[in-house]
């Protein structure tokens, strides 16, 4: 692939030669299990066959974007913590869980939403995706359940092929897992006495479509055993599912996909065996790959374990929608590690990009080039000009002095920072409290420990200086009167120190521990533009 190009154009590029060789539109796909509150980690899926089919429609060819639910899948386990529909996480408790485990080993779409807000797990979980994947500008999503599917026959075609090549699809399946048995029928049926999807098929009749079936339980994913009920039961092909090494690659006849992006898990099991199943028994090529690679969240695994999984809508309290998006713009061929303790470096990444696009900072022309595509690929529709950007440190500095989020004393601190000028444009205004209430957010849920400040309004009496850094420190008192910018007071926070031979490090040391009796702080200029000049030189005069 040519580092070079921005990656989606060059997916795009691909699929438009097979789609245009296969007479049809391009379709680019995902899927998830709705087994509870899916992390940003499953975002890669949505994000990445989002972004290739952008770059589709843009080469002016016809694209769609399906995401599925796979919801005819079984309940596995209960999880320590759900979130509900407005992304707020829960702890579940012993009675909520005890009266869910019963229901282990039931497909999500017919196991009860734990809230009672929606008509069943599936729609509740499903919904909170939809809901995040929308709210990060992917609206032309086309979402569907496979248990819609299913009852509507549309996996019927692919359950018959499966099982009228049946010494095929055991050959198959025995290659790659020699441990299955030499009887396997590849069809889940759901139990018609106790619900579960644990029904073993013992034989089938293709012309009745039909499958006989005994409910005998199972291991799911070789970790969870789910017990079955014993009975004897026959179901239509509606009435169970494909096992997954036969659903993926069914999902990709149904839909006819021409590309779809899949994490490392699956790249040296489930793809090399499903796109063998689907030459072979369904006869019809895989999509155009792309494997992406696990993400971390501060240089560790995401685990509820660790308290360190998140959703959409949890990021889109402390970022706006196109600067999470444009996380994803990146190739991720290696190990990502996002850093909520950071997230100003996001934050400014994007908008470097966005100058670039709008051409207020210089780059080379593969650079720019580059840039500019990760930029508009972080939109549902990309702006007509520049939106006014409040630096988020900046932001996170006034939310610090305001802990009531004023507006009129936050508005007050960024005029004094020079940042804000009147007539502000309405525009403006929503892009500053919007920047504002985000960088609050992150203060208060992912700062790290020692960020949030207060403001002396008189120096510690603790406080103990060399009496040239309290001579340094009045006489830049003084000159405040004159600096009156940002500008200019950085100047002076390096020519007085210098004046008194003392090391600028030594000088902001002691300014800081007279301010906010800590040694180190925000950055200072900026800092004390925000606090008003006023105040800071009746502080600093006392010493």
């Amino acid at each position: 692939m040519d580092m070079d190009v921005f990656w989606a154009d060059q997916l795009a590029e691909e699929a438009i030669i097979r789609a245009k060789k296969e007479r049809r539109i391009v379709t680019c796909r995902g899927a998830a299990s709705p087994s509870g509150g899916k992390h940003i980690g499953n975002l890669f899926d949505a994000a990445k066959a989002y972004m290739v089919h952008k770059a589709v429609l843009k080469k002016g060819y016809q694209s769609r974007f399906v995401f599925t639910h796979d919801d005819r899948d079984p309940l596995r386990n209960i999880p320590s913590k759900l979130p509900r529909l407005d992304g707020k996480w829960y702890m579940v408790d012993e009675n909520t869980k005890k009266k869910l485990e019963k229901y282990l080993g039931v497909p999500y779409s017919r196991t009860p939403d734990p809230f009672k807000c929606c008509d069943s797990w599936s729609v509740h979980f499903a919904t909170l995706w939809e809901n995040g994947v929308r709210a990060l500008g992917m609206k032309d999503a086309e979402f569907y359940f496979a248990e819609d599917l299913y009852e509507a026959g549309r996996f019927d075609s692919c359950v018959q092929a499966a099982l009228e090549k049946l010494d095929v699809s055991r050959k198959i399946i025995k290659k790659f897992q020699e441990s299955k048995e030499s009887d396997y029928i590849p069809f889940d049926a759901i139990c018609g006495k106790c619900g579960k999807i644990m029904g073993k098929a013992v034989s089938f009749d293709i012309e009745k479509k039909t499958v006989d079936y005994v409910c005998t339980g199972r291991d799911l994913a070789g970790k969870y055993a789910i017990q079955g009920c014993g009975f004897r039961g026959t179901t239509t092909f509606r009435g169970g599912k494909l096992p997954w090494s036969f659903e993926w690659p069914a999902q990709w006849s149904i839909w006819a996909t021409t590309f779809e992006p899949f994490g490392k898990e699956h790249a040296e099991g489930s793809w090399p065996r499903c796109s063998v199943i689907a030459r072979e028994v369904f006869e019809i090529e895989p999509p155009i790959p792309h494997i992406y690679e696990f993400l971390l969240i501060n240089g560790e695994k995401m685990s509820t374990r660790y308290g360190n999984v998140y959703i959409a809508q949890e990021m889109l309290q402390i970022v706006e929608p196109e600067v999470f998006l444009y996380f994803y713009t990146k190739r991720s061929k290696k190990q990502r590690s996002l850093d909520l303790k950071t997230i100003h470096l996001l934050v400014e990444d994007f908008e470097k990009a966005e100058r670039v696009y709008f051409g207020k900072d210089a780059a080379d022309e593969k650079n720019r080039e580059n840039m500019a595509r990760m930029y508009e690929s972080s939109f549902a529709s990309v702006p007509k000009k520049m939106p006014f950007r409040l630096p988020y440190h900046l932001a996170v500095m006034v939310a610090n002095l305001v802990p009531d989020r004023s507006w009129e004393r936050s508005l007050q601190i960024l005029k004094e920072t020079g940042h804000v000028k009147e007539p502000l444009p309405a525009d403006d205004e929503m892009q500053i409290k919007r920047r504002l209430e985000l960088a609050a957010h992150w203060l208060d849920i992912f700062a790290p420990e020692g960020t949030k400040i207060a403001v002396n309004e008189n120096p510690p009496k603790d406080l103990t200086l060399a009496l040239k850094e309290k001579a340094a420190l009045k006489e830049f008192a003084a000159s405040l009167d004159q600096a009156k910018t940002e500008e200019g007071i950085y100047e002076k926070l390096y020519e007085i120190p210098r004046k008194h031979k003392i090391e600028p490090k030594a000088f902001f040391r002691a300014a800081y521990l007279a301010l906010i009796s800590r040694d180190r702080g925000p950055r200072l200029a900026p800092f004390i533009m925000a606090l008003g000049r006023g105040r800071v030189k009746e502080l600093l005069e006392k010493l």
